[in-house]
């Protein structure tokens, strides 16, 4: 693969979010695609009175465009558009989450493929974690009553009955939902520790929600195996 001369700004590509972003920024659909376009946008005149940045984004021959402009801003910035897209991703598998929940029959909800994995009440009760979560990685209000810190994973997984999974998964999304959509769109530059790491928010929101998507997939697979069909999927 090319050697990309962005790769010291983007990282070591150790996340999807990384690569995605910057794949977004060249209009590309490969890291590789990406690294081409930038390399062919980069360089310059030493003493054009330009930032660094936007002197790298710019052909050697061009003065600053619109479109180049506009790459330096999707690279080094997220944007309104990128929470929209978190907020409508997180709407939808909240949907999935809550239909494919309500669909499982009570009996299942103990049901695990095996020992040492979790069972179906655990899977949407982490998802419940997650969600009373999320709003804390930009000091989100929490909701009456109760503290946000890692031991909710704990305590929120000894909830096994249906009707108190519902009602958790209902409530927890709602107010993930709320306060996603509150979220200013200033703080997603915001760095913030994460489970050990230093992550801007927005990549906090990012890999939290590819979590999600994760343990969606799983809750799918649950259901197949106990012969329920995902409500969505319902005559497909």
């Amino acid at each position: 693969m090319e050697e990309c001369s962005a790769f010291h700004r983007i990282g070591q590509w150790e996340y999807p979010h990384e690569t995605l972003l910057f794949q977004r920024a060249y209009g590309a659909t490969s890291k590789t695609t990406a690294c081409v376009r930038h390399n062919q946008m980069t360089t310059t005149k030493p003493n054009d009175g330009m930032t660094p940045m936007i002197r790298n984004a710019l052909p050697s021959t061009a003065r600053p465009s619109i479109l180049a402009l506009a790459v330096v801003a999707m690279v080094a910035a997220p944007t309104a558009a990128q929470k929209a897209t978190y907020v409508e991703d997180f709407g939808a598998m909240s949907g999935k989450f809550t239909a494919l929940a309500e669909a499982m029959p009570s009996s299942t909800y103990g049901w695990r493929p095996m020992d040492g994995v979790r069972s179906v009440s655990e899977v949407y009760m982490l998802i419940v974690a997650e969600a009373y979560y999320l709003p804390s990685f930009w000091d989100g209000a929490p909701p009456e009553g109760m503290e946000i810190n890692n031991q909710i994973f704990a305590d929120l997984s000894a909830v096994t009955d249906k009707a108190e999974v519902a009602e958790h998964l209902a409530a927890s999304l709602a107010y993930a939902a709320a306060a996603l959509e509150g979220l200013p769109e200033d703080r997603l530059e915001a760095v913030i520790p994460f489970f050990g790491q230093e992550r801007t928010i927005d990549e906090a929101i990012y890999l939290l929600l590819v979590d999600m998507h994760e343990h969606l997939g799983q809750a799918i697979a649950y259901a197949r195996s106990n012969e329920v069909v995902p409500p969505w999927s319902a005559g497909g």
